[in-house]
């Protein structure tokens, strides 16, 4: 078995600085890239379940707005306005998780730009 000095007189070497750099922050922008992308991804759901919310509500407002008074309206009635508000309670209920993570995703991108910052040029 030959040593590993007899491979030759070779002197060890790094590669360049600039190539390390270029490296580093491709690393860095991968990982941001994902982030931006769940931050957009996220910011979606939340517009799209807002808009529901929306909707959930004008349905409680109309069937409240068309039908008897409370006591008059019909089983079929109070179980629609019984759905919208449950619904609605439900996708706020999201919306306000989803927030969290947007917040904790825009934590996540703000380190890394900050660690892009950082990086020596």
């Amino acid at each position: 078995m030959a040593s590993i000095l007899s491979l030759g007189t070779k002197m060890f070497r790094t590669r360049n600085s600039a190539r390390d750099s270029g490296t580093d922050m491709d690393r860095f922008m991968t990982v941001r890239r994902s982030v931006e992308a769940a931050i957009e991804s996220a910011t979606r759901e939340r517009r799209g379940l807002q808009q529901r919310v929306d909707v959930y509500y004008a349905q409680a407002t109309s069937l409240l707005d068309n039908s008897a008074e409370f006591g008059q309206r019909s089983d079929q009635d109070e179980d629609a306005i019984g759905d919208a508000e449950k619904n609605a309670a439900t996708a706020r209920a999201r919306i306000r998780q989803i927030s969290a993570h947007i917040d904790q995703l825009n934590a996540m991108l703000s380190g890394v730009d900050a660690a892009l910052n950082s990086e020596p040029a």
